[in-house]
């Protein structure tokens, strides 16, 4: 007999997409050339062999049309505006639950001030990227 609601409430690992701290560095300026060479090498299994490539947003597309449409949408935005910012660490977990000593958190507080002076390069390179292709 079947019952009300889903029973299975565990997502399939196929459906899982890299998570925004992988992103993060991915987006680097070290990093992003690397990255763009990697995925958009030729591959028979993803959509236009690969070559439409949406690094920020980690999915590949079918034409460049698709690619620029994505690029205007509302959750290619959304993922920009949530890479600006530095991603949470092991280390803001740790503080939270307390197991950090005092003088760590005045450490954690000028990394955090430095991380805002260094998101202001990071948006940069990013808009680059977008307006590249």
């Amino acid at each position: 007999m079947g019952r009300k609601g889903a029973r299975n409430t565990r997502y399939k690992v196929k459906n899982r997409s890299r998570d925004i701290d992988q992103i993060y560095e991915d987006v680097k300026e070290e990093n992003i050339v690397r990255r763009i060479a990697e995925a958009t090498e030729p591959d028979e299994d993803l959509p236009a062999l690969g070559q439409f490539f949406c690094v920020s947003c980690n999915k590949y597309f079918i034409n460049e049309r698709t690619l620029l449409v994505h690029k205007t949408g509302k959750p290619h935005k959304r993922r920009l505006k949530a890479l600006v910012e530095q991603p949470h660490t092991q280390d803001d977990a740790d503080f939270a639950a307390g197991l950090m000593k005092d003088d760590s958190h005045l450490r954690n507080k000028k990394l955090a001030t430095s991380a805002q002076d260094q998101s202001a390069p990071l948006f940069n390179s990013l808009a680059s990227y977008a307006c590249a292709e």
